[in-house]
Protein backbone atom coordinates (compact mmCIF):
# COMPACT_ATOMS: atom_id res chain seq x y z
CA UNK A 1 0.00 0.00 0.00
CA UNK A 2 1.33 3.57 -0.70
CA UNK A 3 1.64 5.90 1.72
CA UNK A 4 -0.89 8.30 -0.77
CA UNK A 5 -3.77 5.25 -0.17
CA UNK A 6 -2.39 5.21 3.85
CA UNK A 7 -3.38 9.36 3.71
CA UNK A 8 -6.46 9.23 2.75
CA UNK A 9 -7.94 5.83 4.56
CA UNK A 10 -6.97 7.79 7.28
CA UNK A 11 -8.97 10.96 6.35
CA UNK A 12 -12.07 8.90 6.12
CA UNK A 13 -11.80 7.49 9.18
CA UNK A 14 -11.55 10.80 10.46
CA UNK A 15 -14.42 11.57 8.86
CA UNK A 16 -16.32 8.50 9.74
CA UNK A 17 -15.43 8.99 13.42
CA UNK A 18 -16.33 12.97 13.25
CA UNK A 19 -19.92 12.04 11.89
CA UNK A 20 -20.56 9.31 13.91
CA UNK A 21 -19.48 11.67 16.86
CA UNK A 22 -22.07 13.94 15.93
CA UNK A 23 -24.99 11.35 15.29
CA UNK A 24 -24.29 10.38 19.32
CA UNK A 25 -24.41 13.47 20.98
CA UNK A 26 -27.74 14.59 18.94
CA UNK A 27 -29.37 11.49 19.83
CA UNK A 28 -27.90 11.73 23.61
CA UNK A 29 -29.94 14.85 23.96
CA UNK A 30 -33.58 13.02 24.30
CA UNK A 31 -35.03 15.20 21.75
CA UNK A 32 -35.00 18.16 24.09
CA UNK A 33 -34.88 21.69 23.17
CA UNK A 34 -33.04 24.41 25.26
CA UNK A 35 -35.07 27.54 26.10
CA UNK A 36 -32.58 30.34 27.21
CA UNK A 37 -35.18 32.46 28.87
CA UNK A 38 -38.61 31.68 29.35
CA UNK A 39 -39.10 35.55 30.06
CA UNK A 40 -37.59 36.38 26.79
CA UNK A 41 -40.26 33.68 25.18
CA UNK A 42 -43.13 35.03 27.21
CA UNK A 43 -42.60 38.31 25.97
CA UNK A 44 -42.87 37.24 22.07
CA UNK A 45 -45.32 35.32 22.85
CA UNK A 46 -47.45 38.08 24.14
CA UNK A 47 -46.05 40.62 22.02
CA UNK A 48 -47.80 38.39 19.08
CA UNK A 49 -51.55 39.38 20.32
CA UNK A 50 -53.31 42.39 21.70
CA UNK A 51 -53.24 41.39 25.43
CA UNK A 52 -54.80 43.23 28.32
CA UNK A 53 -53.07 43.29 31.74
CA UNK A 54 -50.84 40.06 32.44
CA UNK A 55 -49.17 38.72 35.36
CA UNK A 56 -46.04 36.35 35.22
CA UNK A 57 -45.42 33.41 36.98
CA UNK A 58 -42.34 30.99 36.65
CA UNK A 59 -39.49 28.43 37.54
CA UNK A 60 -37.73 31.27 38.62
CA UNK A 61 -39.92 32.25 41.71
CA UNK A 62 -39.68 31.27 45.32
CA UNK A 63 -42.80 28.94 44.89
CA UNK A 64 -42.26 27.87 41.41
CA UNK A 65 -43.86 24.31 42.89
CA UNK A 66 -46.76 25.56 44.19
CA UNK A 67 -47.91 27.84 40.99
CA UNK A 68 -47.40 25.22 38.41
CA UNK A 69 -50.22 23.11 40.52
CA UNK A 70 -52.53 25.75 39.33
CA UNK A 71 -52.13 25.03 35.67
CA UNK A 72 -50.75 21.48 35.63
CA UNK A 73 -50.50 18.50 38.19
CA UNK A 74 -47.43 16.71 36.27
CA UNK A 75 -45.14 15.99 38.48
CA UNK A 76 -42.49 18.87 39.64
CA UNK A 77 -39.53 16.83 39.29
CA UNK A 78 -39.85 16.13 35.28
CA UNK A 79 -39.78 19.51 35.11
CA UNK A 80 -37.04 21.82 33.39
CA UNK A 81 -38.65 24.90 33.58
CA UNK A 82 -42.03 27.12 32.81
CA UNK A 83 -43.69 29.92 32.49
CA UNK A 84 -47.55 30.79 32.98
CA UNK A 85 -48.69 34.17 31.34
CA UNK A 86 -52.23 35.25 32.82
CA UNK A 87 -54.90 37.56 32.99
CA UNK A 88 -54.24 39.86 35.95
CA UNK A 89 -58.16 40.43 35.89
CA UNK A 90 -58.86 36.63 35.82
CA UNK A 91 -62.76 37.20 36.86
CA UNK A 92 -63.29 39.36 33.20
CA UNK A 93 -60.25 38.02 31.13
CA UNK A 94 -59.65 34.27 29.83
CA UNK A 95 -56.23 35.02 28.57
CA UNK A 96 -53.27 32.77 29.60
CA UNK A 97 -50.37 31.24 28.28
CA UNK A 98 -48.60 28.16 29.75
CA UNK A 99 -45.14 26.72 28.37
CA UNK A 100 -43.45 24.00 29.90
CA UNK A 101 -40.34 22.66 28.83
CA UNK A 102 -39.86 18.85 30.32
CA UNK A 103 -36.35 17.18 31.11
CA UNK A 104 -37.07 14.36 28.76
CA UNK A 105 -39.18 14.32 25.82
CA UNK A 106 -41.22 11.20 27.05
CA UNK A 107 -43.11 13.57 29.54
CA UNK A 108 -44.67 15.79 27.10
CA UNK A 109 -47.48 14.11 26.51
CA UNK A 110 -48.37 13.99 29.84
CA UNK A 111 -48.04 17.57 30.65
CA UNK A 112 -50.04 18.15 27.58
CA UNK A 113 -52.67 15.86 29.19
CA UNK A 114 -52.24 18.13 32.24
CA UNK A 115 -52.88 21.45 30.11
CA UNK A 116 -55.81 19.89 28.39
CA UNK A 117 -57.32 19.50 31.79
CA UNK A 118 -56.63 22.20 32.94
CA UNK A 119 -58.28 23.84 29.77
CA UNK A 120 -61.54 21.51 30.16
CA UNK A 121 -61.89 23.05 33.66
CA UNK A 122 -61.33 26.44 32.88
CA UNK A 123 -64.46 26.37 30.24
CA UNK A 124 -66.44 25.13 32.75
CA UNK A 125 -65.74 27.78 35.01
CA UNK A 126 -66.12 30.97 32.66
CA UNK A 127 -69.40 28.72 31.00
CA UNK A 128 -71.29 28.98 34.24
CA UNK A 129 -70.08 32.87 35.15
CA UNK A 130 -68.52 34.88 31.81
CA UNK A 131 -69.69 33.25 28.62
CA UNK A 132 -68.39 36.42 26.94
CA UNK A 133 -64.97 34.25 27.24
CA UNK A 134 -66.47 31.23 26.36
CA UNK A 135 -65.61 31.93 22.50
CA UNK A 136 -61.70 32.63 23.05
CA UNK A 137 -61.59 29.65 25.55
CA UNK A 138 -63.38 27.04 22.64
CA UNK A 139 -60.33 28.90 20.04
CA UNK A 140 -57.54 27.87 22.70
CA UNK A 141 -54.73 25.89 21.09
CA UNK A 142 -52.59 23.03 23.21
CA UNK A 143 -49.46 21.70 21.69
CA UNK A 144 -46.38 20.53 22.31
CA UNK A 145 -42.95 20.49 20.14
CA UNK A 146 -40.13 18.40 21.30
CA UNK A 147 -40.25 18.39 25.31
CA UNK A 148 -41.90 21.34 25.47
CA UNK A 149 -46.23 21.77 26.06
CA UNK A 150 -47.98 24.96 25.38
CA UNK A 151 -51.56 25.88 26.25
CA UNK A 152 -52.94 29.26 24.80
CA UNK A 153 -55.76 30.99 25.51
CA UNK A 154 -56.15 34.60 23.48
CA UNK A 155 -57.62 36.24 20.72
CA UNK A 156 -55.46 35.55 18.26
CA UNK A 157 -54.15 32.20 19.82
CA UNK A 158 -52.80 31.15 16.34
CA UNK A 159 -50.38 34.57 16.08
CA UNK A 160 -49.22 33.54 19.43
CA UNK A 161 -48.19 29.74 18.86
CA UNK A 162 -46.45 31.50 15.53
CA UNK A 163 -44.52 33.44 18.06
CA UNK A 164 -43.49 30.35 20.00
CA UNK A 165 -42.29 28.40 16.68
CA UNK A 166 -40.59 32.02 15.54
CA UNK A 167 -38.90 31.90 19.17
CA UNK A 168 -37.48 28.33 19.12
CA UNK A 169 -36.45 28.52 15.26
CA UNK A 170 -34.20 31.33 15.82
CA UNK A 171 -32.88 30.17 19.47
Amino acid sequence: MNSKAISISKKAASTVLILVLLVLSACSSNGTVAINSMFDLSKSMLEACEFKEMSYASSEDADAKSLLKNVSDIDYSKVDKYFISYATSGSKNADEIVVIALKNQKDTKEALDSLNKHLEYRKSIYATYDTSQSSKLLAAKTFSYKNIACLIVADDASAVEKAFYDYIKAG
